[in-house]
């Protein structure tokens, strides 16, 4: 298998991760507020890749490198995409808000193409744009309603998204998969653990109660571990082989991988309009791999 394969092959199963965090997201929100739960998520995360550097099957290497960069990347994702997507989300729909978030790939699309140089051509564009109707109709459509300050902050969320695929792209350059990873942890972890308290005031003891159920501990243990530490792992790495537009159409997958675990594990309906948006996702992902692959 080429680095190219392995690569691709690592963008699929770490967007697919991604998919899961949206169950086990929704079970820890019923024990801890939404940056409690990011502060944690990311602080397990930071620590977790800490025993990793304590074990020594990794390292970093800092000194000398454009150090400038490699911080706006961990203050793009996860602090500004977290909180752009917490609010936008609690400010519409979720259809709409899977809506937007399907715009990733597109304005990803055009990033690479601008910042990047990177070639599209013309089935490579169709397939991309053709998979945002996909993600449309897998979340059923129906908008509801809509304001413009949920548009505005999903389209934040869009942007950052497609930013931190370019930035990690190009910090590649200088910086290892591992060593981008460190650090969006570090900032996430500084970020959100402050946001946290201030979100719960002087009762700090509302902290502690999350800690005491064994679901949330499941659920922020998988967010943390999976889909934060293997996921951006996966995807970083990706990244130092393959162009963002190409990257960015498997997080298209998380909208199909959310629905199926609605779907078999928490019992949601399904329909044969999501069941005709999942099998564009599926085409458009393959279409755009197979011109790459192809060429």
């Amino acid at each position: 298998m080429t680095k190219n394969s392995k690569a691709t092959l690592g963008a699929l199963l770490g967007y697919s991760i991604f998919g899961f965090s949206f169950l086990f997201s929704k079970t820890a929100l019923d024990f801890a507020s939404p940056f409690f739960l990011l502060g944690v998520r990311f602080l397990l995360a930071f620590l977790a890749l800490n025993v990793v550097l304590l074990f020594g099957k990794a390292k970093i290497s800092l000194k000398g490198k454009p150090l400038g960069s490699l911080l706006l990347l961990g203050f793009i994702q996860p602090v500004c995409y977290f909180i752009f997507e917490t609010y936008g989300i609690n400010s519409t729909s979720a259809a709409f808000s899977g809506v937007m978030i399907g715009m990733v790939p597109v304005v990803g699309l055009i990033f690479g193409i601008l910042f990047l140089k990177e070639k599209c051509n013309l089935l490579q564009g169709a397939c991309t744009v053709f998979s945002v109707f996909g993600v449309y109709l897998t979340t059923s459509g129906g908008f509801g309603n809509v304001s413009a300050k949920g548009f505005l902050l999903l389209f934040g969320a869009v942007v950052s998204a497609a930013l931190f695929t370019i930035l990690s792209r190009k910090t590649a350059e200088h910086f290892s998969a591992f060593e981008r990873t460190y650090i969006m942890f570090l900032l996430g972890s500084a970020v959100f653990i402050p946001m946290a308290i201030l979100e719960h005031g002087s009762d700090l003891s509302l902290m502690l109660k999350p800690f005491f159920e064994p679901l949330f501990w499941v659920s922020v243990l998988y967010l943390a571990v999976v889909s934060s530490v293997c996921a951006f792992l996966l995807i970083n790495s990706a990244l130092n082989h393959i162009p963002a537009g190409r990257a960015l159409i498997f997080s298209n997958f998380t909208t199909v991988i959310s629905v199926l675990a609605g779907i078999f594990i928490m019992g949601d309906s399904f329909s044969a309009v999501q069941l005709l948006g999942i099998g564009i996702i599926t085409l458009s992902v393959f279409g755009v791999s197979y011109q790459k692959e192809k060429k």
